[in-house]
């Protein structure tokens, strides 16, 4: 009797698997969407694995077999469902890693494209959130590092995210800062032409980060550039360092702040300590310690200004 059973649950589980990978291959997998929003419908330019191609229904993590397409409709999720017509494959869009926001959310609310993105498509509520004036600088640029489209952004964010440079803004603390009529920071790319050997175009042109954007009252309303973007990450408590450069000597430093508190006091006035090291982690000498506290102070004073 239990050598019976043994081909049965093998036959069961063949079974299942062969309808696995059939449903993985009539599935469009998006890794970076752009959203945008014209002034009268929402335009999202997705990148996506295609499995087709005789892969037997197996993703190749190349950007070889990686196509862009773009969607219009009257809401975020008509435009996806447009995708998939165009693509002819059912979007899928739990594993997104990188949702890119455009500047028609200046003037458009974008708190349905985000409860959307985590009701109706799923989405990782880690997924990565971020913005440019044309949300297709991205889907467009064709990195030459990762393994997918969207790890070279992503990476971009968490490093700067990591050295107190940039926010990283996830889809669940959008969704939680709206709802509670708080201001969120999103980092914000724009073109550079410095980018040979980052990118396979040949005139040079790579996407850097260039600061913030404030999302408030589920709009995109101040800018706020790299200087100002470090001050406020230190004001609100996203961040406790920042990497400086200075001048002193006639020659040009830089070092780490970290440790760094900021205090607001009942005057008004702002009142900052921190620690301070060289960037290889060696201790910043005595003489170049007030040049760099000035510089950490310049930055939040840059914050304060763009409030």
């Amino acid at each position: 009797m239990k050598r019976m059973i043994i081909p049965v649950v093998l036959a069961g589980m063949m079974l299942f698997s062969g309808c696995e990978a059939t449903e993985l291959g009539s599935r469009a997998i998006i890794q970076a969407a752009a959203v945008d929003f014209d002034g009268h419908e929402y335009v999202v330019s997705a990148l996506l694995f295609s499995s087709g191609g005789g892969s037997g229904g197996e993703i190749d993590p190349s950007n070889e077999n990686v196509i862009k397409v773009t969607g219009r409709g009257d809401t975020f999720a008509a435009a996806v469902d447009d995708i998939s017509m165009t693509d002819g494959k059912e979007i899928y869009m739990s594993e997104n890693r990188l949702l890119i926001l455009g500047s028609g959310f200046v003037e458009a609310d974008v708190t349905p494209v985000l409860e959307t993105a985590a009701r109706d498509m799923r989405c990782s509520l880690n997924m990565l959130v971020c913005c440019a004036d044309d949300p297709e600088l991205l889907t467009d640029m064709h990195f030459t590092e990762g393994i997918t489209a969207a790890q070279k952004p992503v990476d971009m964010i968490e490093n700067a995210y990591r050295s107190g440079g940039s926010p990283k803004a996830d889809l669940l603390t959008l969704l939680n800062n709206t709802a509670a009529g708080r201001k969120s920071l999103i980092p914000a790319f724009s073109p550079e032409q410095n980018g040979f050997g980052m990118t396979s175009d040949e005139d040079g042109m790579t996407a850097v980060l260039s600061g913030s954007r404030v999302l408030s009252g589920g709009k995109l309303s101040g800018r706020l550039d790299s200087r100002a973007t470090a001050g406020a990450m230190l004001l609100c408590g996203n961040s406790d360092r920042a990497l400086l450069t200075f001048s002193h000597g006639g020659r040009e430093h830089s070092c780490e702040a970290y440790c760094v508190k900021v205090e607001r006091l009942d005057s008004g006035e702002v009142k900052i300590s921190a620690m301070l090291r060289r960037r290889n982690g060696e201790s910043l000498p005595e003489e170049l310690k007030d040049a760099a506290m000035l510089e950490l102070d310049d930055i939040i004073n840059a914050a304060l200004a763009a409030e």
